[in-house]
């Protein structure tokens, strides 16, 4: 099991007087403070991360680089993100960087302040984005805004399923982090029921994988593609269990380039044409691709996209 503590009280308090040094503009005492800790223990992952931080804010990229690849080989299965730091200052392509076991252990630790923090102060809006988006296709295909059974990935704590559970007969939900998923559990929609129908702790592809074929009307990804890289996985998966029609709604994070990038934020944004390119390839149809920020962030909207994709 993964700690982020070395195991010594003393090293840890090194660690902590290297990250607040870090913090407070001093990268080169971070240093000093890190290699005598590691000379102490090798093996000290969050170390060698922090470590890494430290030479990149001294322009020493190739430094950051070693330091993050000897977190992957402590932990390979990357608690701390070092993929993502890698894509970030171009040592690793964007498409390889997802750390499903990264993004379990940090929303494990946001839980208890996700929706007051998304909504309050980052003015979260992914969720009524969606459904309006939803519903005006609805309403301009001539059907209902109704769909029978919605696959929510990467539901954390239930603030998709709330804007769409009257609009869902079953509604199922999934989510890497046990502590939202527990959140979610004790949500309850409007007429006093659970939120959910089913709800599993798991990452997205592979809960998609554990669902039939053509069960779904509707699967939903409110901002869950911005810790993905490659979502062509996740698009196959999705149109697999699409029933002829059904639709594919999610946002995501959105750069002018080309493929797909890892910004300072350590989200991934996905260029328009990448996502059309990989949809088709999924037989998956763009009917919507609209310019959209979800969500604030230092001040300023993060550049977004909203997409609708059809099933074939």
């Amino acid at each position: 099991m993964y700690s982020a503590s070395s195991g010594d009280e003393r090293l840890d308090r090194r660690y902590a007087w290297a990250e607040a040094a870090l913090k407070d503009g001093d990268a080169q005492a971070a240093i000093d403070i890190l290699d005598q800790t590691l000379a102490e223990n090798y093996d000290f992952t969050a170390a060698w991360h922090l470590y890494g931080l430290a030479q990149e804010a001294l322009g020493h990229n190739e430094e950051a680089a070693t330091a993050w690849r000897q977190c992957l080989d402590l932990d390979p299965n990357d608690h701390v993100g070092a993929k993502l730091d890698l894509a970030r200052i171009g040592a690793l392509a964007a498409e390889q960087a997802t750390s499903e076991n990264f993004s379990g252990v940090l929303f494990d630790g946001y839980a208890d302040r996700f929706d007051s923090h998304l909504v309050g102060t980052l003015q979260y809006q992914a969720p009524a984005l969606l459904k309006e988006a939803l519903a005006r296709r609805c309403a301009e295909a001539g059907k209902p805004f109704h769909f029978g059974t919605a696959y929510d990935l990467g539901c954390g704590t239930g603030l998709m399923g709330e804007a769409i559970r009257a609009e869902v007969e079953f509604l199922a939900g999934c989510d890497l982090s046990p502590r939202m998923v527990a959140k979610a559990r004790d949500k309850l929609s409007a007429d006093g029921q659970p939120l959910y129908d089913k709800l599993a702790t798991a990452g997205l592809t592979a809960f998609l994988s554990s669902r039939p074929d053509a069960s779904a009307d509707l699967v939903i990804a409110a901002d869950v593609f911005v810790y993905l890289g490659d979502l062509a996985p996740s698009f196959h998966q999705s149109a697999r269990v699409l029933k002829a029609g059904g639709l594919l709604a999610f946002t995501v994070q959105s750069h002018a380039g080309e493929g797909v990038a890892v910004g300072q934020d350590r989200r991934f944004a996905h260029a328009e044409g990448w996502l059309r390119e990989r949809l088709g390839e999924a037989r998956l149809e763009p009917i919507l691709i609209e310019a959209q920020s979800t969500r604030i962030d230092r001040g300023q909207p993060v550049p977004g996209l909203l997409v609708i994709a059809e099933r074939r």
